[in-house]
C-alpha cells in the first residue's frame, strides 16, 4: 500500500492555494473562512479545544493603591470535533495525455472543486461519526449539529422581520465576542426575505437595472449579513457569529501521485479537515415548517 512516506515533498504537491479561490460561489462558507484566514492546524483526528467565553464577575471595582489582585477565568467546556477524510482520484488514458498534455491537470482540477463542494456540504449539514462501526467512516459535526438549541426559531409558513430579530436578539443575549453575523439561507428562504422588503425600496441614479436583493439586514441587535447558499437545507436558515467559526486541517488540500498500472495516470486530490465552533452559544438555527 503507497503512504504519504511513499512520496517525496516535491510528489505531495500542495494545492492550498488552488482551493481557496476555485468554485466561490457554489462554496460561500468554506471559501469565505480561508479568505478570512479562518483556519488553524490540528494535530490529531479529533479536534479539541476550550469553549471560547467572557467572564461576569459583577464587581471588579478596587481599593486605591491595594496590592491584591483577584485573578479570573472564565469556565469553559472542552469541546470537540472529528477530522473527516475527504478524497477523490483522477485518472486519464496514456491516448488522453497524447492527444492534450494539460488534461491530467484539468482532471485534477475538477476533482479539486469536486472536493472542495464536498467539505463544504460537511461543514454545514455534517452529522458526527467517531468511524468506531462499520463502514468506519469519520465524519464530521457540521454547523446545524452543533448550533446552540437555545438560539434556535421556530417558524411556521415564510420567514418574517421579526423572525430575522429574534434570531439576532438571541445571539446578543449570549454576549458573544465581536464579529460579523452571517445567515446561510436556500433560495426559498432568501426569496422570501427579499419580499419582506419589496415595498420599502428605491432606485438611486442607475436606473437600467431593476429588482430587489437583499444583502444585509440592520437590526437593534447588529447587523446580519445573508448568503446565499444551495448547500443549506430548504427549512432552514443558518446564522452564526465569523468569531467562533474556523477551519481546521490535519492535512491540507493537496494531490498525490499514484502507482501507474497499465497505460493510465493515475492521482488524487486528498484533505483532512473539521469545522471548529469556538462557542456553540455563536451558531443559530432558523426552521420553518
Amino acid at each position: 500500500m503507497f503512504k504519504s512516506t511513499n512520496f517525496t515533498e516535491l510528489e505531495q504537491i500542495s494545492l492550498a492555494k488552488e482551493i481557496a479561490v476555485i468554485g466561490v460561489q457554489a462554496t460561500p462558507l468554506t471559501s469565505m473562512l480561508m479568505a478570512k484566514g479562518n483556519v488553524e492546524k490540528a494535530l490529531s483526528t479529533v479536534y479539541t479545544w476550550r469553549e471560547k467565553t467572557l467572564d461576569h464577575d459583577e464587581d471588579l471595582s478596587a481599593v486605591e493603591g491595594s496590592d491584591e489582585i483577584k485573578f479570573y477565568e472564565s469556565a469553559r467546556a472542552e469541546l470537540n470535533n472529528i477530522l473527516e477524510i475527504f478524497k477523490k482520484g483522477a485518472s486519464i488514458s496514456g491516448t488522453a495525455v497524447a492527444m492534450k498534455s494539460n488534461q491530467f491537470a484539468e482532471e485534477v482540477n475538477d476533482r479539486l472543486l469536486e472536493l472542495k463542494i464536498n467539505m463544504e456540504k460537511k461543514f454545514i449539514n455534517g452529522l458526527r461519526n467517531d468511524g468506531s462501526t462499520a463502514p468506519f467512516k469519520r465524519q464530521l459535526s457540521g454547523l446545524i449539529e452543533m448550533a446552540d438549541s437555545s438560539n434556535a426559531v421556530e417558524v411556521t409558513g415564510a420567514i418574517t422581520e421579526d423572525d430575522v430579530k429574534k434570531v439576532m436578539r438571541n445571539l446578543w443575549s449570549q454576549d458573544l465576542s465581536e464579529g460579523t453575523v452571517y445567515a446561510f439561507v436556500n433560495a426559498d428562504i432568501k426569496e422570501q426575505i427579499d419580499a419582506i422588503y419589496k415595498d420599502r425600496y428605491n432606485y438611486n441614479h442607475v436606473t437600467t437595472s431593476f429588482g430587489l436583493l437583499v444583502d444585509e439586514i440592520n437590526t437593534n441587535y447588529g447587523k446580519v449579513q445573508f448568503v446565499l447558499s444551495k448547500h443549506v437545507p430548504e427549512d432552514k436558515m443558518v446564522v452564526f457569529n465569523d468569531s467562533y467559526v474556523d477551519l481546521a486541517y490535519l492535512r491540507e488540500p493537496h494531490f498525490e501521485p499514484l502507482a501507474k498500472t497499465g497505460d493510465s495516470v493515475k492521482g488524487q486530490v486528498i484533505a483532512e479537515a473539521t469545522l471548529k465552533v469556538g462557542s456553540k452559544k455563536g451558531v443559530a438555527v432558523v426552521t420553518l415548517s
